[in-house]
Protein backbone atom coordinates (compact mmCIF):
# COMPACT_ATOMS: atom_id res chain seq x y z
CA UNK A 1 0.00 0.00 0.00
CA UNK A 2 1.05 3.64 -1.01
CA UNK A 3 2.07 6.12 1.46
CA UNK A 4 -1.05 8.39 -0.34
CA UNK A 5 -3.42 5.66 0.20
CA UNK A 6 -2.36 5.15 3.89
CA UNK A 7 -3.36 8.71 3.88
CA UNK A 8 -6.85 8.34 2.26
CA UNK A 9 -7.90 6.20 4.96
CA UNK A 10 -10.21 7.55 7.52
CA UNK A 11 -8.48 7.29 11.33
CA UNK A 12 -11.62 5.48 12.48
CA UNK A 13 -14.93 4.09 11.66
CA UNK A 14 -17.83 3.53 13.35
CA UNK A 15 -17.56 0.30 15.00
CA UNK A 16 -14.22 1.72 16.71
CA UNK A 17 -17.20 2.87 19.44
CA UNK A 18 -17.28 -0.90 20.29
CA UNK A 19 -13.95 -1.14 21.05
CA UNK A 20 -12.62 -1.13 24.50
CA UNK A 21 -9.06 -0.04 23.82
CA UNK A 22 -10.42 3.14 22.04
CA UNK A 23 -12.86 4.07 24.61
CA UNK A 24 -10.32 3.50 27.74
CA UNK A 25 -8.53 6.29 26.68
CA UNK A 26 -9.37 9.68 27.23
CA UNK A 27 -7.74 10.91 23.63
CA UNK A 28 -8.34 8.51 21.20
CA UNK A 29 -12.33 8.43 22.77
CA UNK A 30 -12.25 11.93 21.71
CA UNK A 31 -10.54 11.71 18.70
CA UNK A 32 -13.19 9.43 17.54
CA UNK A 33 -16.22 11.27 18.58
CA UNK A 34 -14.53 14.24 17.13
CA UNK A 35 -14.30 12.43 13.66
CA UNK A 36 -18.42 10.92 14.06
CA UNK A 37 -19.75 14.00 14.05
CA UNK A 38 -18.16 15.78 11.25
CA UNK A 39 -18.10 12.88 9.18
CA UNK A 40 -20.86 10.48 9.76
CA UNK A 41 -22.84 11.83 13.02
CA UNK A 42 -25.62 9.22 12.39
CA UNK A 43 -23.67 5.96 11.77
CA UNK A 44 -24.26 2.35 10.98
CA UNK A 45 -22.57 0.01 13.27
CA UNK A 46 -22.00 -3.40 12.24
CA UNK A 47 -20.13 -5.62 14.33
CA UNK A 48 -19.48 -9.80 14.49
CA UNK A 49 -20.03 -9.80 18.05
CA UNK A 50 -23.17 -7.57 18.19
CA UNK A 51 -26.70 -6.46 17.07
CA UNK A 52 -26.50 -3.84 14.61
CA UNK A 53 -27.22 -0.34 15.56
CA UNK A 54 -27.01 3.48 14.44
CA UNK A 55 -24.52 5.76 16.69
CA UNK A 56 -25.06 8.85 17.51
CA UNK A 57 -22.77 11.86 18.29
CA UNK A 58 -23.81 15.09 17.99
CA UNK A 59 -25.46 17.11 20.76
CA UNK A 60 -28.66 17.92 19.38
CA UNK A 61 -29.56 14.47 18.38
CA UNK A 62 -28.46 12.87 21.48
CA UNK A 63 -30.98 15.43 23.86
CA UNK A 64 -33.49 14.74 21.13
CA UNK A 65 -33.56 11.21 21.45
CA UNK A 66 -33.21 11.45 25.12
CA UNK A 67 -36.27 13.58 25.51
CA UNK A 68 -39.06 11.40 23.46
CA UNK A 69 -38.87 8.49 25.93
CA UNK A 70 -42.20 7.41 24.67
CA UNK A 71 -41.29 6.90 20.92
CA UNK A 72 -37.49 5.64 21.97
CA UNK A 73 -37.75 3.20 24.42
CA UNK A 74 -34.90 1.99 27.02
CA UNK A 75 -36.49 -1.75 26.51
CA UNK A 76 -35.15 -4.45 25.31
CA UNK A 77 -32.47 -3.18 24.83
CA UNK A 78 -30.64 -0.51 27.38
CA UNK A 79 -26.91 -1.51 26.79
CA UNK A 80 -24.49 -2.52 23.68
CA UNK A 81 -23.78 -6.15 25.42
CA UNK A 82 -22.14 -8.96 22.83
CA UNK A 83 -24.84 -11.20 21.71
CA UNK A 84 -23.61 -13.99 23.17
CA UNK A 85 -23.69 -12.80 26.81
CA UNK A 86 -27.29 -10.89 25.73
CA UNK A 87 -28.17 -14.45 25.12
CA UNK A 88 -26.73 -16.00 28.09
CA UNK A 89 -28.70 -13.13 30.39
CA UNK A 90 -32.06 -13.36 28.47
CA UNK A 91 -31.48 -17.63 29.42
CA UNK A 92 -30.65 -16.80 33.16
CA UNK A 93 -33.14 -13.79 33.71
CA UNK A 94 -35.77 -13.85 31.24
CA UNK A 95 -34.15 -9.96 29.87
CA UNK A 96 -31.61 -9.16 27.89
CA UNK A 97 -30.08 -6.88 30.02
CA UNK A 98 -29.42 -9.10 33.01
CA UNK A 99 -31.16 -6.58 35.87
CA UNK A 100 -34.06 -4.85 35.71
CA UNK A 101 -33.10 -1.25 36.78
CA UNK A 102 -35.23 2.39 36.36
CA UNK A 103 -32.24 2.53 33.23
CA UNK A 104 -33.97 -0.58 31.42
CA UNK A 105 -37.50 0.06 31.71
CA UNK A 106 -40.13 2.53 30.06
CA UNK A 107 -43.17 3.77 31.26
CA UNK A 108 -45.55 3.36 33.36
CA UNK A 109 -43.47 0.68 35.22
CA UNK A 110 -40.28 3.54 35.37
CA UNK A 111 -42.46 5.64 37.32
CA UNK A 112 -43.67 3.60 39.56
CA UNK A 113 -40.32 2.46 40.49
CA UNK A 114 -38.65 5.59 40.26
CA UNK A 115 -41.62 6.82 43.23
CA UNK A 116 -39.82 4.20 45.27
CA UNK A 117 -36.55 6.52 46.39
CA UNK A 118 -37.87 9.73 44.76
CA UNK A 119 -37.96 10.69 48.18
CA UNK A 120 -34.34 9.93 48.88
CA UNK A 121 -33.08 12.03 46.04
CA UNK A 122 -34.78 14.70 46.25
CA UNK A 123 -32.28 17.98 46.91
CA UNK A 124 -33.98 18.48 50.33
CA UNK A 125 -33.02 15.08 51.24
CA UNK A 126 -30.00 15.09 49.87
CA UNK A 127 -28.92 18.25 51.32
CA UNK A 128 -30.07 16.88 54.95
CA UNK A 129 -26.34 14.68 53.63
CA UNK A 130 -24.78 17.58 53.42
CA UNK A 131 -22.68 17.20 56.93
CA UNK A 132 -21.86 13.75 56.58
CA UNK A 133 -21.13 14.00 53.32
CA UNK A 134 -18.42 17.28 54.76
CA UNK A 135 -16.83 14.67 57.41
CA UNK A 136 -16.39 11.87 54.85
CA UNK A 137 -14.62 14.43 52.71
CA UNK A 138 -12.42 15.58 55.71
CA UNK A 139 -11.84 11.95 56.80
CA UNK A 140 -10.69 11.11 53.32
CA UNK A 141 -8.28 14.73 52.55
CA UNK A 142 -7.30 13.49 55.81
CA UNK A 143 -5.97 10.10 54.78
CA UNK A 144 -3.92 11.76 51.91
CA UNK A 145 -2.67 14.07 54.88
CA UNK A 146 -1.35 10.54 56.84
CA UNK A 147 -0.23 9.33 53.52
CA UNK A 148 2.61 11.50 53.10
CA UNK A 149 3.43 12.95 49.98
CA UNK A 150 2.57 10.35 47.18
CA UNK A 151 -0.69 8.31 46.53
CA UNK A 152 -2.79 6.55 43.89
CA UNK A 153 -5.47 9.06 43.59
CA UNK A 154 -8.16 6.95 42.26
CA UNK A 155 -7.75 3.66 43.82
CA UNK A 156 -6.75 5.17 47.76
CA UNK A 157 -9.11 8.36 46.99
CA UNK A 158 -11.86 8.34 44.93
CA UNK A 159 -12.61 5.08 44.83
CA UNK A 160 -13.65 4.79 48.33
CA UNK A 161 -15.09 7.84 49.02
CA UNK A 162 -18.52 7.81 47.15
CA UNK A 163 -18.64 4.32 48.23
CA UNK A 164 -18.70 5.02 51.77
CA UNK A 165 -21.09 7.62 51.10
CA UNK A 166 -23.46 4.69 49.12
CA UNK A 167 -23.25 2.35 51.41
CA UNK A 168 -23.84 4.60 54.63
CA UNK A 169 -27.08 5.88 52.55
CA UNK A 170 -27.92 1.93 51.93
CA UNK A 171 -27.45 1.13 55.89
CA UNK A 172 -24.22 -1.08 54.71
CA UNK A 173 -21.64 -2.05 56.84
CA UNK A 174 -18.10 -0.81 56.03
CA UNK A 175 -16.78 -4.53 56.18
CA UNK A 176 -18.77 -4.79 52.80
CA UNK A 177 -16.90 -2.15 50.86
CA UNK A 178 -13.99 -4.60 49.39
CA UNK A 179 -16.84 -6.95 48.43
CA UNK A 180 -19.24 -3.86 46.70
CA UNK A 181 -15.50 -2.28 45.07
CA UNK A 182 -14.74 -5.61 43.47
CA UNK A 183 -18.02 -6.54 42.31
CA UNK A 184 -18.62 -3.46 40.68
CA UNK A 185 -15.56 -3.33 38.60
CA UNK A 186 -15.96 -6.83 37.39
CA UNK A 187 -19.43 -5.46 35.86
CA UNK A 188 -18.76 -2.63 34.65
CA UNK A 189 -14.86 -3.44 34.31
CA UNK A 190 -15.83 -6.91 32.28
CA UNK A 191 -13.89 -5.40 29.12
CA UNK A 192 -10.79 -4.49 31.44
CA UNK A 193 -8.48 -7.81 31.39
CA UNK A 194 -6.98 -6.25 34.59
CA UNK A 195 -10.88 -5.66 36.24
CA UNK A 196 -12.71 -8.61 34.67
CA UNK A 197 -13.37 -11.77 36.67
CA UNK A 198 -12.33 -13.90 34.07
CA UNK A 199 -12.57 -13.76 30.64
CA UNK A 200 -15.18 -16.04 30.05
CA UNK A 201 -18.77 -15.88 28.57
CA UNK A 202 -19.93 -16.84 32.25
CA UNK A 203 -18.22 -14.40 34.34
CA UNK A 204 -20.82 -11.79 33.66
CA UNK A 205 -23.04 -14.05 34.90
CA UNK A 206 -21.49 -14.83 38.21
CA UNK A 207 -20.91 -11.44 39.27
CA UNK A 208 -24.71 -10.54 38.80
CA UNK A 209 -25.36 -14.03 40.69
CA UNK A 210 -22.81 -12.63 43.95
CA UNK A 211 -24.87 -9.67 43.86
CA UNK A 212 -27.83 -11.43 43.85
CA UNK A 213 -26.66 -13.36 46.99
CA UNK A 214 -25.62 -10.11 48.47
CA UNK A 215 -28.93 -8.40 48.14
CA UNK A 216 -30.98 -11.30 49.16
CA UNK A 217 -29.49 -11.03 52.29
CA UNK A 218 -29.85 -7.75 53.09
CA UNK A 219 -33.64 -7.74 51.64
CA UNK A 220 -34.45 -10.63 54.06
CA UNK A 221 -32.80 -8.92 57.07
CA UNK A 222 -34.35 -5.72 56.66
CA UNK A 223 -38.09 -7.24 56.38
CA UNK A 224 -36.93 -8.29 59.52
CA UNK A 225 -35.14 -5.89 60.99
CA UNK A 226 -36.52 -2.76 59.62
CA UNK A 227 -34.33 0.57 59.63
CA UNK A 228 -33.82 4.20 58.99
CA UNK A 229 -32.22 3.63 55.61
CA UNK A 230 -32.81 3.27 52.00
CA UNK A 231 -31.71 -0.81 52.41
CA UNK A 232 -35.14 -0.84 54.17
CA UNK A 233 -37.04 1.16 51.70
CA UNK A 234 -36.14 -1.06 48.81
CA UNK A 235 -36.72 -4.07 50.83
CA UNK A 236 -39.90 -3.73 51.96
CA UNK A 237 -41.34 -1.51 49.26
CA UNK A 238 -44.55 -2.11 47.02
CA UNK A 239 -45.96 -1.17 43.76
CA UNK A 240 -49.22 -1.06 42.83
CA UNK A 241 -50.16 -2.04 46.24
CA UNK A 242 -47.87 -5.85 45.77
CA UNK A 243 -44.41 -6.88 46.86
CA UNK A 244 -41.73 -5.41 44.39
CA UNK A 245 -40.98 -8.80 42.21
CA UNK A 246 -37.83 -10.23 43.18
CA UNK A 247 -36.00 -9.28 40.10
CA UNK A 248 -36.87 -5.85 40.22
CA UNK A 249 -36.05 -5.96 43.73
CA UNK A 250 -32.01 -6.99 43.17
CA UNK A 251 -32.11 -4.75 40.64
CA UNK A 252 -32.34 -1.66 42.58
CA UNK A 253 -30.09 -2.52 44.95
CA UNK A 254 -27.78 -3.64 42.47
CA UNK A 255 -27.90 -0.24 40.53
CA UNK A 256 -28.33 1.72 43.83
CA UNK A 257 -25.09 0.04 45.06
CA UNK A 258 -22.77 0.50 41.71
CA UNK A 259 -23.77 3.67 40.21
CA UNK A 260 -24.70 5.36 43.42
CA UNK A 261 -20.50 5.40 43.53
CA UNK A 262 -18.41 4.51 40.40
CA UNK A 263 -19.86 6.93 38.73
CA UNK A 264 -19.09 9.55 41.30
CA UNK A 265 -15.58 8.03 41.41
CA UNK A 266 -15.22 8.56 37.97
CA UNK A 267 -15.69 12.19 38.14
CA UNK A 268 -14.04 13.04 41.07
CA UNK A 269 -10.78 10.79 39.48
CA UNK A 270 -11.08 12.66 36.51
CA UNK A 271 -11.67 16.02 37.71
CA UNK A 272 -8.71 16.30 40.00
CA UNK A 273 -6.70 15.04 36.64
CA UNK A 274 -8.58 17.94 34.45
CA UNK A 275 -7.97 20.12 37.39
CA UNK A 276 -4.09 19.29 37.28
CA UNK A 277 -4.38 20.63 33.59
CA UNK A 278 -5.97 23.25 34.23
CA UNK A 279 -4.59 24.88 36.91
CA UNK A 280 -6.14 28.24 36.12
CA UNK A 281 -9.45 26.32 37.06
CA UNK A 282 -7.94 25.02 40.31
CA UNK A 283 -6.89 28.39 41.48
CA UNK A 284 -10.74 29.85 40.67
CA UNK A 285 -12.29 27.16 42.15
CA UNK A 286 -10.20 27.02 45.23
CA UNK A 287 -10.80 30.87 45.77
CA UNK A 288 -14.57 30.76 45.35
CA UNK A 289 -16.82 28.63 47.11
CA UNK A 290 -19.95 29.70 45.22
CA UNK A 291 -19.03 27.85 42.24
CA UNK A 292 -19.03 24.43 44.45
CA UNK A 293 -22.58 22.76 42.90
CA UNK A 294 -21.65 24.46 38.97
CA UNK A 295 -18.31 23.54 39.28
CA UNK A 296 -19.10 20.00 39.77
CA UNK A 297 -21.37 19.32 37.20
CA UNK A 298 -18.77 21.04 34.89
CA UNK A 299 -16.54 18.51 36.49
CA UNK A 300 -18.94 15.48 35.76
CA UNK A 301 -19.31 17.49 32.33
CA UNK A 302 -15.85 16.98 31.01
CA UNK A 303 -15.47 13.28 32.62
CA UNK A 304 -18.94 12.44 31.60
CA UNK A 305 -18.90 8.62 33.52
CA UNK A 306 -21.49 7.15 31.51
CA UNK A 307 -20.57 6.48 27.95
CA UNK A 308 -23.88 5.47 26.43
CA UNK A 309 -27.59 4.45 26.73
CA UNK A 310 -29.45 2.69 24.03
CA UNK A 311 -32.70 3.78 22.76
CA UNK A 312 -35.12 1.39 20.52
CA UNK A 313 -37.12 3.75 17.63
CA UNK A 314 -40.75 2.96 17.80
CA UNK A 315 -41.45 4.22 14.29
CA UNK A 316 -39.42 4.82 11.25
CA UNK A 317 -37.54 8.71 10.89
CA UNK A 318 -35.02 9.98 8.96
CA UNK A 319 -31.90 11.64 10.75
CA UNK A 320 -29.07 13.48 8.73
CA UNK A 321 -29.96 11.66 5.55
CA UNK A 322 -30.20 8.20 6.89
CA UNK A 323 -33.04 6.14 7.58
CA UNK A 324 -33.81 4.51 11.01
CA UNK A 325 -36.50 2.00 11.19
CA UNK A 326 -39.02 1.14 13.65
CA UNK A 327 -37.61 -1.51 15.78
CA UNK A 328 -34.04 -0.64 15.40
CA UNK A 329 -31.57 0.40 18.35
CA UNK A 330 -30.00 3.66 18.47
CA UNK A 331 -26.66 4.47 20.34
CA UNK A 332 -26.39 7.95 22.46
CA UNK A 333 -22.72 8.88 23.48
CA UNK A 334 -22.48 11.08 26.29
CA UNK A 335 -19.24 12.22 26.26
CA UNK A 336 -19.72 13.22 22.32
CA UNK A 337 -22.38 15.40 22.90
CA UNK A 338 -20.56 16.73 26.44
CA UNK A 339 -17.97 17.73 23.63
CA UNK A 340 -20.04 18.97 20.60
CA UNK A 341 -18.34 22.56 19.61
CA UNK A 342 -22.10 23.35 18.40
CA UNK A 343 -23.24 23.45 21.45
CA UNK A 344 -20.63 24.48 23.69
CA UNK A 345 -17.92 27.11 23.28
CA UNK A 346 -14.78 25.73 23.29
CA UNK A 347 -15.64 21.89 24.70
CA UNK A 348 -12.26 20.72 25.21
CA UNK A 349 -11.65 23.31 27.71
CA UNK A 350 -12.40 22.67 31.65
CA UNK A 351 -14.92 26.07 32.44
CA UNK A 352 -16.15 25.67 35.96
CA UNK A 353 -17.92 29.40 34.91
CA UNK A 354 -19.84 27.17 32.45
CA UNK A 355 -23.69 27.07 32.94
CA UNK A 356 -24.21 23.68 34.28
CA UNK A 357 -27.97 23.44 32.75
CA UNK A 358 -26.92 22.01 29.14
CA UNK A 359 -24.83 19.45 30.09
CA UNK A 360 -25.79 15.95 29.21
CA UNK A 361 -23.97 13.71 31.66
CA UNK A 362 -26.78 13.08 33.68
CA UNK A 363 -28.98 12.13 30.89
CA UNK A 364 -31.99 13.86 29.75
CA UNK A 365 -35.87 13.35 30.10
CA UNK A 366 -37.85 11.33 32.13
CA UNK A 367 -34.45 8.99 32.54
CA UNK A 368 -32.39 11.62 33.97
CA UNK A 369 -30.24 10.44 36.60
CA UNK A 370 -32.31 10.26 39.86
CA UNK A 371 -28.78 10.71 41.72
CA UNK A 372 -27.88 13.54 40.32
CA UNK A 373 -28.40 15.77 43.04
CA UNK A 374 -25.93 13.70 45.38
CA UNK A 375 -23.27 12.94 42.98
CA UNK A 376 -22.90 16.87 42.74
CA UNK A 377 -23.12 17.30 46.61
CA UNK A 378 -20.14 14.53 46.67
CA UNK A 379 -17.85 15.98 44.15
CA UNK A 380 -18.51 19.97 45.27
CA UNK A 381 -18.21 18.91 49.19
CA UNK A 382 -14.63 16.72 48.45
CA UNK A 383 -13.07 19.76 46.42
CA UNK A 384 -13.80 22.23 49.07
CA UNK A 385 -12.29 20.42 51.37
CA UNK A 386 -9.19 19.13 49.62
CA UNK A 387 -8.88 22.62 47.27
CA UNK A 388 -7.80 24.56 50.35
CA UNK A 389 -5.61 22.37 51.90
CA UNK A 390 -3.70 21.43 48.69
CA UNK A 391 -0.67 23.20 48.37
CA UNK A 392 1.15 21.68 45.38
CA UNK A 393 -0.26 18.36 43.46
CA UNK A 394 1.51 16.95 40.17
CA UNK A 395 1.36 13.59 38.70
CA UNK A 396 4.02 10.93 39.99
CA UNK A 397 3.11 8.19 36.56
CA UNK A 398 0.96 7.94 33.72
CA UNK A 399 -2.92 8.01 34.22
CA UNK A 400 -4.71 4.56 33.58
CA UNK A 401 -8.31 4.44 32.03
CA UNK A 402 -10.83 1.65 32.57
CA UNK A 403 -11.33 0.11 29.58
CA UNK A 404 -15.07 0.19 28.79
CA UNK A 405 -17.41 1.36 26.65
CA UNK A 406 -20.52 1.62 29.36
CA UNK A 407 -18.95 3.25 32.34
CA UNK A 408 -15.64 4.36 32.14
CA UNK A 409 -13.02 6.65 34.12
CA UNK A 410 -9.47 6.73 35.80
CA UNK A 411 -8.36 3.27 36.81
CA UNK A 412 -4.60 4.70 38.57
CA UNK A 413 -3.48 7.69 39.07
CA UNK A 414 -0.21 8.04 41.08
CA UNK A 415 0.41 11.82 42.16
CA UNK A 416 2.69 13.68 44.55
CA UNK A 417 1.15 16.13 46.41
CA UNK A 418 2.09 18.79 49.73
CA UNK A 419 -1.03 19.41 51.96
CA UNK A 420 -1.81 22.49 54.46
Amino acid sequence: MTGASQQQMPPFKPADVLNAHIMGDERSMYALFDYLRANDPVARVEHPDYLPFWSLSRYDDIKRIGSENDRFLSAPRTVLIPTVFEEALLDRFGTRNGLETLIHMDRPKHLKLRKVTREWFLPRSIESLRAEVQALSKEFVDKMQEMGSECDFVRDIALLFPLRIILSILGLPRESEATMLKLTQEMFGSQDPSLQRADSQTAGLDVLNDFGAYFSEVIEDRKKNPRDDLATVLANAQVDGEPMNVLDQASYFIITATAGHDTTSAAIGGGMKALLEHPDQLELWREQPELDIGAAKEIIRWVSPVRHMVRTATESLELHGKQINAGDNIALWYPAANRDPEAFDHPNRLDLLRDPKQQLAFGYGSHMCLGQHLAALEVSCFFRELLPRLKDMQFNGEPEWVKAIFVGGLKSMPVRYSLR
